[in-house]
């Protein structure tokens, strides 16, 4: 009974409630690792959908369906029969995993081999039908199955050891020596061992309950417009992150393909030959590995195919890059059009203290210190002009907020000679710049 409560944190991976059941849906037996890296992937063919697996048993064939959900960003795949060896193992090297509750392989996240596999199968990828909220509703009603199961279970498991202890009188000992020890021994111990079954049933029947709520939270979680936009900054990141690999890729790219041009790499002013430019990025590793280098010399490879074999992995690489580019513009345009249809309208940024005007006047001032709270300070603006203020580090400077709360004044470290050099700091004024009126205590906030 333990084993059956062992169940994945999420739907898709197998739960043990229904262990004594015969297996159903398209799984397969579980391959060796495929072998990875150098074997060139065959080219898709034409698409013809629905797309069919190898011979079955029977003589019968597998149909599939490719869906993508831009609600979780998450591919799956809709067989009709049991896998058969060969495409079982395409289907998990390429990260999918099986759902049993959902008769389905589901991938975490897309990514474009998933996506050409998907291709290769089904012919097409359609648009998934269940929305993020309906699933997380199947997903609830299943954990209130397992949490009535549970209770009932603890119920039972608390009458057994109710009937149990209803026989023995209350406040009866165990009679040491009589001949009912062994049997009283074996009660106790048994309505021990039922209590702890019932208390640990109890808790897992409490467990399914909280998950049950959580997976509709979740769902109304992931949909709320507040998070939706942040998760727009999210991809952005991503997008721009992406974008800058692919101009790193067209620089590095780029720079081997030249080296051709003898005046690409020179010597003190003089023309290098092929293979001496070659040689000399490789020795350094820029945009390639570093046995290169070693290859180069022991005769492995030539400086033209490692020009060719470089070139080509950048290529390949760029154009990998670019489906995550597009991929991150879909899925911008489906929460960007998702998001202006709630009427989200972002809440305004907290003002700062860069957004107040910076006055310039002189006189008597007085400013907040910004390491003690409540404290302000008074004191007499130093007149400086544009130039020795521009002398002063960047490091001893900056703008203090006034009393008042309602404008910036500059502070800088004033020196009695040169600027910036000695001294102590100060709240100063531009003598050659425009004077601002000072401020009025009525226009003042806290």
């Amino acid at each position: 009974m333990e084993d059956q409560d062992r169940t994945p944190l999420d739907d898709q991976s197998s739960s043990s409630d229904h262990a004594t059941e015969a297996p159903t849906g398209p799984r397969g037996p579980v391959p060796a690792p495929c072998p990875q890296g150098g074997i060139p992937r065959p080219a898709p063919q034409p698409p013809q959908y629905p797309r069919e697996s190898g011979d079955q048993p029977g003589g019968r064939r597998a149909t599939f369906t490719g869906t993508y959900s831009p609600d979780d960003n998450k591919l799956r795949l809709y067989a009709s029969r049991r896998l058969d060896v060969e495409t079982y193992a395409r289907v998990k090297a390429a990260g999918f995993i099986w759902a049993p509750k959902q008769d389905l392989f589901v991938a975490p996240t897309w990514s474009p081999l998933r996506e050409d596999l998907l291709i290769d199968l089904a012919g097409q990828i359609d648009d998934e039908d269940t929305s993020l909220v309906e699933r997380a509703e199947v997903r609830s009603e299943r954990f209130e199955g397992y949490s009535e199961r549970r209770g009932t279970e603890a119920e039972s498991a608390r009458e057994a050891v109710a009937a149990i202890a209803d026989h023995i009188p209350f406040g009866q000992p165990i009679l040491v020596g009589h001949h009912s020890e062994r049997h009283a021994r074996r009660d106790a111990e048994r309505i021990q061992n039922g209590m702890r079954r019932a208390v640990k049933l109890w808790e897992t029947s409490t467990y399914w309950t909280s998950r049950a709520a959580g997976a509709i939270r979740h769902a109304k979680y992931k949909e709320r417009p507040d998070v939706r936009a942040r998760r727009i900054k999210t991809i952005g990141a991503e997008q721009r992150k992406f974008q800058r690999e692919i101009a790193e890729c067209e620089h590095l790219g780029g720079g081997w393909a030249k080296l051709t041009d003898a005046q690409s790499i020179t010597r003190g002013g003089e023309p290098t030959t092929f293979a001496e430019r070659v040689r000399f990025l490789a020795g350094r590793g820029i945009g390639c590995r570093y046995e290169l280098a070693q290859e180069l010399d022991e005769g492995k490879i030539t400086p033209e195919q490692a020009q060719a074999n470089v070139v080509a992995f950048f290529e390949r690489r760029k154009a990998h890059l670019q489906r995550w580019v597009a991929h991150c513009d879909n899925r911008l345009a489906y929460e960007r059009a998702m998001l202006d249809a709630s009427g989200y309208v972002p809440p305004p940024k907290p003002k700062t203290k860069a957004d107040l005007p910076l006055l310039n006047y002189s006189g008597a001032v007085a400013y907040r210190n910004p390491y003690r709270t409540g404290e302000v300070v008074r004191t007499v603006a130093v007149a400086m002009t544009k130039a020795e203020l521009a002398k002063i580090p960047s490091d001893y400077k900056g703008t203090r907020m006034s009393e008042c709360g309602t404008h910036r004044l500059r502070y800088a470290l004033v020196g009695r000679g040169k600027p910036g050099y000695g001294g102590d700091y100060g709240i100063v004024y531009l003598s050659d710049s425009k004077q601002h009126p000072r401020p009025v205590v009525r226009e003042a906030r806290s």
